[in-house]
């Protein structure tokens, strides 16, 4: 993903997401700056992105709330977070969102990291759970608040990279 195709991205989103998940600009903006190798899309073409990956390396839980604009890079990170994942539905049930996962379980095994995790939402909690993902407790109440951020049917789910064959 580049600084070019996030108005392609924002439509996409626009497109997948109820509007309470539309995040602005600026919060695309700080998290592909922070993290420019952990965001993907899928295109065909400079102007046709078909879908979409934002994943987070983070540390000790540290997920950011929904819409934030100033998400910055830890020095370290022990997981790969999977902000946002949009797939246009020209594409859904063709393995896109697989593709973009296995891309991110590579990177992140390649950094060292131990899992993905997520915050479910819209409920999709079962389409994570096909791909490997499972539901974790939150383990502190600033971890709570964070959900809560992304509505009431939140759910902290993760998938840890040593189960690699849920995803291939």
């Amino acid at each position: 993903m580049t600084h070019e195709d996030l108005p392609h991205v924002l439509a996409l989103q626009h497109r997948c997401y109820h509007p309470d998940f539309h995040e602005p600009v600026s919060a695309f903006e700080s998290k592909l700056s922070a993290s420019p190798k952990t965001c993907w899309v899928i295109s065909i073409g400079p102007d046709s992105i078909l879908a979409y990956l934002v994943c987070l390396p983070i540390a000790d839980e540290n997920y950011p709330v929904l819409h934030a604009s100033d998400w910055q890079s830890p020095a370290w990170a022990d997981e790969l977070y999977v902000h946002d994942m949009a797939i246009s539905p020209v594409l859904r049930g063709q393995g896109a969102g697989r593709l973009l996962l296995n891309q991110a379980r590579a990177h992140a095994a390649s950094l060292g990291l131990v899992r993905l995790s997520l915050i479910a939402v819209q409920n999709s909690a079962t389409f994570w759970g096909h791909l490997g993902f499972a539901a974790r407790p939150a383990t502190s109440e600033a971890l709570v608040r964070k959900l809560a951020s992304f509505g009431a049917d939140a759910m902290l789910m993760s998938h840890n990279l040593a189960m690699v064959s849920a995803l291939d």
